[in-house]
């Protein structure tokens, strides 16, 4: 008798168990769909434009921030003028968030690194990953050439 009852809270909690663990699944894939692609938020230049996007996951060392600095300095410094007018936008992305997955696929991504997207009126063209930032990383001028070498060729200067 008492080995009945233990099978039957057994199987109860096994079932309340997946029935939960169901839920939640589903609750996660409903709050994936609610959360706007980053995409969706540029703005739309009419001509040449440059996203570039700094793409992380996770922690975050020493290298991953100079990398993210450094990047952002490219863009302040070298292209203030095309940063100002929407011509170049920088944007950091935790590919971590369940909105941001859908890059690891879409830039094939396997690790941090910076890419680099050509828009010609709102739509992506071409892209570069640009993953020679992690040799530059000690090399600041070699770094902000190497990011605004193609930053200059997809604005067609």
């Amino acid at each position: 008798m008492i080995a009945k009852q233990i099978i039957r809270s057994v199987l109860l909690i096994v079932v309340l168990g997946s029935l939960a663990i169901w839920a939640n699944r589903e609750y996660q894939k409903s709050r994936a769909a609610a959360v706007p692609d980053a995409a969706e938020t540029l703005p739309v230049v009419m001509g040449d434009q440059v996203i570039m996007t700094y793409f992380i996951s996770g922690s975050r060392c020493e290298s991953c921030q100079k990398i993210e600095a450094l990047t952002k300095e490219t863009a302040e410094k070298d292209f203030a003028e095309a940063l100002a007018g929407g011509k170049l936008v920088f944007r950091v992305i935790d590919t971590g968030e369940p909105g941001h997955r859908h890059f690891i696929k879409d830039y094939q991504l396997t690790s941090k690194t910076v890419i680099l997207s050509h828009r010609k009126d709102g739509k992506e063209t071409e892209w570069k990953d640009m993953a020679r930032v992690w040799d530059l990383l000690e090399d600041a001028p070699a770094f902000h050439a190497y990011l605004g070498e193609q930053i200059r060729k997809y604005l067609g200067a």
